[in-house]
Formats: C-alpha cells, structure tokens, sequence
C-alpha cells in the first residue's frame, strides 16, 4: 500500500532501522521505501487516514530523536495512536465497521 506521505530524506533515514510496519490489513511485515514519485498503481488511502498516518510517521521520527526513554516511550505510543486512527477512517471510507474498542 502506497500512503503518499512526503517526508524529508533525513527524517526518513533517521526512523527506526528496521523501518517495516506491521500491516493491519494484510497481517505481514512490509518495509517502508522512499520513492520520488508514486507508482502508476497504488492504493489510494482517504485523505483523513492519510493525515493520520502522516503524524504517526512524525511521532515515530521524534521517538528516533528522543535522548530520555521515557519521552521516546511516549512518542511511540503517540505513533501507535495515530496509526490506529489512521486505519479507522481508511475502514470508514472503506465503509467496514470498526471495533468497539475505538
């Protein structure tokens, strides 16, 4: 799944090194990639999922910066946070129900 987030290459390289994301969609791992420009074929995420995504992404790179644990904790959890709102409005616009626990 393509987001179309734009961040900076720094940023980017400076996120967890692993840098994979667990798919709630699909249940596997898939690495993150930089590209200059989006493949013809992509899935297109609804502009609010998109936003969402977009500060999780901010949240993890702050957690990448953090020096105190507990601060780089939070700012995980941020990204956890923002990355279940994320997959909530692309389920609503996708018209799927969501779970209770939301």
């Amino acid at each position: 799944m393509t987001t179309g987030i734009e961040i900076d290459p720094d940023v980017f390289r400076s996120l967890r090194t692993a840098r994979e994301m667990h798919c709630r969609f699909c249940g596997q791992d898939h690495s993150w990639e930089a590209v200059e420009q989006a493949p013809e074929a992509f899935a297109l995420m609804s502009l609010k999922a998109e936003e969402f995504l977009g500060r999780s992404v901010e949240s993890e790179a702050y957690a990448a910066k953090a020096a105190d644990a507990g601060i780089r904790g939070l700012y995980e959890r941020l990204a956890g946070q923002w990355f279940q709102l994320a997959i909530y409005h692309e389920d609503q616009a996708n018209g799927i129900s969501a779970p209770a626990t939301l």
